[in-house]
Formats: structure tokens, sequence, C-alpha cells
């Protein structure tokens, strides 16, 4: 009699020449993804990298890309895949906040300048003459109470202040050089400039004709870096027989923050009491 012995399937597969069982259950050799990786180092590099806007935003918008592919396909790492969704979006967390700043502050200086126009290099000279009065050789103004002289001013650009004060109540009085225009020209001046420095500015927010002394002053306001309402005065006063080096002065313009009555007071009234030479 025979005995017929059987052996479980999974030893029928494959013996090899000595008999023994290989076993040829399928295996997966697919290759690990290296997209998820990819991310991964990219929204790393985007964090360390972050000062380097050129290299840290392409590399986290990238690693951000990556990421997503990596969920959406499925593909084999999907914790890296989320490492470099999360550093890519906190690379551009940081960048972004950071950027803003730096155009907000370049709008600023570059709206001053509009009126800036050269720094004088004349021998004129500003003094003090008084507790409450400037005198240059180019104008005179009454000193608003509980304001001191700046003795950094020079020439036809002097400037007032409370002791100890800051930017916030720093009025400056500047004489400005080239063609004035009306009103809408110095409006749109500033616009041209103020938009090409931010594309998303308000502009002009505000502005306004009036006389003064006898001479025409336009007025207008913008938003600086802070959000806060930074006027300026143009004293028009084509007939003024003083210079910047060589260029001659056809207006006088009288700087200071106005986002409140008080400040924009002390500012109008350097304006008022401005006497031009």
């Amino acid at each position: 009699m025979h005995l017929t012995m059987y052996m479980p399937a999974r030893y029928t597969n494959a013996t090899n020449k000595r008999g023994n069982y290989m076993d040829q259950t399928p295996r997966d050799t697919t290759p690990t993804s290296k997209i998820p990786l990819l991310s991964m180092i990219l929204g790393i590099t985007s964090i360390v990298l972050a000062v380097l806007y050129f290299i840290s935003v392409p590399a986290a918008f990238v690693a951000i890309t990556l990421g997503i592919i990596t969920l959406v396909k499925r593909h084999p790492g999907k914790g890296k895949g989320i490492a470099g969704i999360v550093m890519g979006g906190l690379a551009l967390f940081i960048f972004i906040p950071v950027s803003v700043f730096l155009a907000l502050f370049v709008l600023n200086n570059i709206a001053e300048k509009v009126e800036a126009s050269r720094t004088p290099t004349s021998t004129q000279t500003a003094t003090s003459s008084n507790t409450n009065k400037v005198t240059t050789d180019c104008y005179s103004y009454t000193i608003p109470t509980g304001y001191e002289y700046d003795d950094n001013s020079k020439a036809c650009h002097t400037a007032v202040n409370i002791p100890k004060g800051d930017a916030l109540t720093r009025i400056q009085v500047k004489g400005t050089t080239g063609t004035i225009g009306t009103l809408s020209d110095v409006v749109n001046r500033y616009n041209t400039t103020l938009k090409a420095a931010d594309p998303n500015t308000k502009g002009i927010i505000d502005q306004e004709q009036f006389t003064a002394g006898g001479k025409t002053v336009y007025y207008v306001s913008y938003e600086d870096t802070y959000k806060l309402l930074t006027g300026i005065y143009i004293i028009n006063d084509p007939e003024s027989t003083q210079t910047i080096g060589t260029e001659p002065i056809n207006a006088y313009s009288v700087l200071g923050y106005t986002y409140n009555a008080a400040l924009k007071g002390n500012v109008r009234g350097v304006v008022d009491s401005l006497i031009t030479k």
C-alpha cells in the first residue's frame, strides 16, 4: 500500500537543485519615490536660507508643490511630503512680512526724496536767533510751542522737534528746485513715485490748495510704512533769489506727520509763519 503524503501548497512553489524550498512570494521592488525626499530637502533649504529670498522663495514653492504631489498621488514617503509643505509654508510666512516691511521702507524714503530734490551744497547758514524763531539765508519761521531748534540744520534745510522727540514730532523745512507746476502735477508725480515702489499703495490720500503769506500753497498727504499720515506743504516761491548749489529754489516744502489735529496744527503753524527771502 502506498501512502500519499500531501504537503501544504506553499511548499510546492519551487525547490532548488538540492530539493530545498525557495520562497517565490512576490516582493515590492519599486524604489521609494524621490519626490517626498526632495520636497523635504527643499523645505529645509527654504528655512535655512530664508534671508536669501532669491533662493528661499523658489525652494519653498517647489517644496510645497512636490509635497502636494506626494499626497495627491500617494507616493511613498507621505511624512516627508508633509514636512516639505510645512517648512516651505513657514519660509514664505517669514519672507513675506520682511519683504513688505522693506518695500514700505523704500517707499517712504523715495517719497521724501521727491521733495528733498537735492542736498544743499552752498555755504548758506542756518541759525536760531532766539528760542522762538529759526532764521536762515533762505527763510525764517516761528518755532511751535514746546519745540526746539535742531542744531544739525544747515543751509536751506532746517528742522525743529520737541526735546528728545523722534520722527513723529519732527518738522522739516526745505528749499526745492525744479518745476513745481500745479497741484495736479504734484499729486501725479507723487502717485507715480509711490506706485513705482509699491503697486498696492493708496497714493496721495488728501490734497488741498490755499494761500498763505500771499503765496500759493499745496498740501498733499500719504501713509508711511507704519500707515501713519505724512503731510507735505509746498509753498510756491518763483521769485526767490536763493539757490541750492547752482539751481534756483522755486518753492519751499514743510514736512511732518499730520495724522492727528495737534501734529497737523504744528506743521501748519510753521507754514503760516514762514517768510521766504
